[in-house]
């Protein structure tokens, strides 16, 4: 009963997003038909510029995974990684409500199929997601001083703190056995309460605690691992913050501070978070056009640069070389799996 509200509750969400954007559209049809139109007069070197940058993006997020995944004696190519984000990507925005849930665990088969086995695999998902959420906070704490809104920047270094805090809590836990057995429990809790709202994972929660641990006490996190993780979170962000201002500039918007586009940019990823729609289709453009009129861009070349920056973060190129890529690894699989890092040592 439950799980019908929730899909009932979220089904009313998309419809409202999408009757308000087609409210929003129709009011301003004459200024979205000058936007498509001023596509011609785009600066090209800019929009490749643009391309260029998302590609880093996502190159950037495929080596946190493989540095998490290395911590884990886990090895895969950067190239496996790479497509197979890709791949869930192109899912994610294109299957509406669950399309997220599918991109994640499709990344998650993706690594087992490269040869990393289940705790490594879930646990490097979980991993890059906090990165993630870390290295955020610090784009959202610019963009809120460079306004001038002290609280907000302060909320957002709060909530890196409180989980690099976190981490550091379990590492020290990790080195007695008190510490193991606290979070056996705790493991054990959050999984009987996960199994509880959405019924997995499957299996009994003290047996999948121990497997989540025993992966954890494996991972070799040597003084370098964090750094890396944290550079490579931290380039995923702020290459897409160039993303958004080159699209600025290839559609002629040129006199906007960083700090206004930082504001731009995280109302597009906050509209991203809390719709839902895949990939925020609909929220994301009006809270967009929204943020660029309040800093003073109004007219065609804002829809202009918003369709710019909207199309090329869809990835559909790069997603649909991907799948091309799986389709000629699966006609053409070898003995040694494509994903796995070849170890020439070995005889």
């Amino acid at each position: 009963m439950k799980s019908y509200w929730k899909a009932s509750v979220r089904a009313l969400l998309i419809v409202g997003i999408v009757a308000g954007t087609a409210v929003a559209i129709y009011s301003q049809r004459a200024t979205i038909g000058d936007g498509l139109h001023d596509v011609r007069y785009l600066n090209w070197a800019w929009v490749a510029a643009v391309s260029l940058t998302e590609i880093l993006s996502m190159l950037a997020m495929a080596l946190l995974y493989q540095t998490l995944l290395g911590a884990s004696q886990a090895r895969l190519t950067v190239t496996w990684i790479l497509t197979s984000s890709y791949i869930a990507n192109g899912i994610s925005i294109s299957v509406p409500v669950v399309g997220a849930g599918m991109a994640g665990r499709l990344a998650y088969q993706r690594f087992r199929e490269g040869g990393v086995d289940a705790g490594a695999a879930s646990l490097a998902l979980t991993l890059a997601g906090i990165v993630s959420a870390v290295t955020l906070a610090p784009v959202v704490t610019a963009a809120a001083v460079l306004s001038g809104n002290p609280a907000a920047s302060a909320s957002g270094l709060l909530g890196a703190i409180a989980l690099l805090a976190g981490a550091a809590v379990i590492v020290v836990e990790l080195r007695s056995e008190r510490g193991r057995v606290r979070l056996l429990r705790l493991i054990a809790f959050f999984l009987r309460c996960s199994q509880r709202v959405i019924r997995r994972p499957r299996g009994q929660a003290d047996v999948l605690a121990q497997a989540v641990l025993a992966t954890v006490q494996r991972m070799r996190l040597g003084r370098s691992v964090l750094p890396r993780a944290l550079l490579w979170g931290s380039i995923n962000w702020w290459a897409d913050v160039a993303c958004l201002a080159f699209a600025l500039r290839a559609a002629g918007i040129t006199d906007l501070s960083i700090g206004k586009i930082l504001l731009v940019w995280t109302a597009a990823t906050g509209a991203v978070s809390l719709s839902p729609t895949p990939a925020g289709i609909g929220a994301v453009e009006v809270a967009m056009a929204a943020a660029l009129t309040a800093a003073g861009v109004k007219g065609s070349h804002a829809i202009t640069a918003i369709l710019v920056y909207r199309v090329t973060t869809f990835k559909g190129i790069g997603t649909l070389g991907s799948l091309l890529y799986h389709h000629r690894g699966v006609r053409h699989g070898t003995a040694n799996h494509p994903g796995r890092v070849r170890d020439d040592t070995t005889s």
